[in-house]
Parts: structure tokens; C-alpha cells; sequence
């Protein structure tokens, strides 16, 4: 919760100080590649050790608007499904994650040509993990409460890296993002493992304004 309050404490600080400048708004899709890392855990008696881990294909969904121009602030709300596999011996664990995702970029316009520019950007990304949320596995057995899977942690940080080319109204991204916290705790009557993703996702938009 404090980390929601000083968010959006910052973001209304940001945002108010680029207040003055040209403004855009835009709507996104995107597709991604997310591979979500997995801890060594143990369950009772039962040992999971050196998971291999799998990207897999997700998608996301949202809106963004755009504060100035050659320096700009872009803030996006985005619903985000990454997904992911681990194995662990003859184990496949198989990660469904649902989040809100908002990104707070600052970019920057490297070259401004007639029909297009194109341009980098960087910034923080908080996702709020939202129910529907799952983690399931194959060829398990005993396991007990690790099919619990509710102790996603409630928000999750990323940072994310990007380039972009702007062709008039599209807008046509490309970004890289790491997990600076972990996606579950690792409580071992819950969850029971660790794991932090990384994605790589490609977006195109359209701006209105």
C-alpha cells in the first residue's frame, strides 16, 4: 500500500510539472515473450531443483498518453497477460499471470525526420496482479498446499528499457523488461517457490490527439 501511495504521489508530481507541454493520447496492443524464473524449493519431503524455464506468449492491452516532445513523459494503464513454463525433472510448471500495468517512461526523440521519428525510452513499471492469476503443474503428486496458488504478491516492479519509431498517428514500440521483485513470496504452504520474469515485448499504437 505505501508503495501504491508514493506512485501515485509521484505520478501526480511528474505529471503536473509536464502539464504546460503538447499532449497526446493513444490507445495499444501488444504481444509478448515473458520467461519467468523459478527458486529451488522443497515441499514436505519433495525437492524441486534446477528448473529450466521457458518463455511463452502473452499480450496486453491499453491506453498511453504522451507529455512533450523531443523530452517527453509517457504514462500507460495496460492489462497485461504474461505467461510462462518451468520444468524440474519429469515437474512442468505452467505460470498464467493477469495484472494492471502501469509503466511511467520518460523518453527522449534521437532523430526528427519529416514522416517519422524515432526515439528511446526508459522508467519503472508497477503491476497490480489481478484474480485469475494461476499457477498449475503436471505430472505432480503429494504435493498438498502447493496447489494453493492465491500468494501472488498484490504488486509487482519491473524496469523497462525501449525503442521506438513514430510514422504520423502510429506509433510502433519495442522494450525489454526486468523484474526488479518477485511475482510470489515463496511461502512453502502457499505458493511455495520463488520467481521474477523478464519480457520482451513488441506494441503497436495509434494516437488521437
Amino acid at each position: 500500500m505505501r508503495k501504491t501511495i508514493l506512485t501515485i504521489t509521484l505520478m501526480t508530481l511528474v505529471l503536473s510539472t509536464f502539464a504546460q507541454l503538447p499532449f497526446a493520447l493513444g490507445i495499444k496492443g501488444s504481444i509478448n515473450s515473458s520467461k519467468i524464473t523459478t527458486d529451488d524449493y522443497q515441499v514436505s519431503n519433495l525437492t524441486y531443483a534446477n528448473f529450466k524455464s521457458d518463455a511463452k506468449s502473452g499480450y496486453a492491452l491499453g491506453v498511453f498518453a504522451r507529455l512533450g516532445t523531443s523530452i517527453y513523459l509517457q504514462p500507460e494503464l495496460l492489462y497485461c497477460v504474461k505467461k510462462s513454463q518451468s520444468t524440474s525433472g519429469s515437474m512442468n510448471q505452467n505460470i498464467d499471470l493477469k495484472t494492471i500495468q502501469v509503466p511511467i517512461l520518460l523518453g527522449f526523440k534521437l532523430i526528427d525526420l519529416k514522416l517519422a521519428s524515432i526515439r528511446a525510452f526508459t522508467g519503472p513499471a508497477m503491476s497490480y496482479v489481478l484474480n485469475g492469476s494461476k499457477i498449475t503443474y503436471d505430472n505432480v503428486t503429494g504435493t498438498g498446499g502447493l496447489y494453493d496458488t492465491k500468494n501472488y504478491k498484490n504488486n509487482i516492479w519491473d524496469w523497462q528499457l525501449g525503442a521506438g519509431v513514430d510514422v504520423g498517428p502510429l506509433v510502433v514500440d519495442v522494450r525489454y523488461e526486468w523484474g526488479l521483485s518477485n511475482t510470489s513470496g515463496g511461502n512453502v504452504n502457499e505458493v511455495g517457490f520463488v520467481n521474477k520474469g523478464n519480457t520482451l515485448t513488441f506494441s503497436l499504437g495509434f494516437k488521437f490527439l
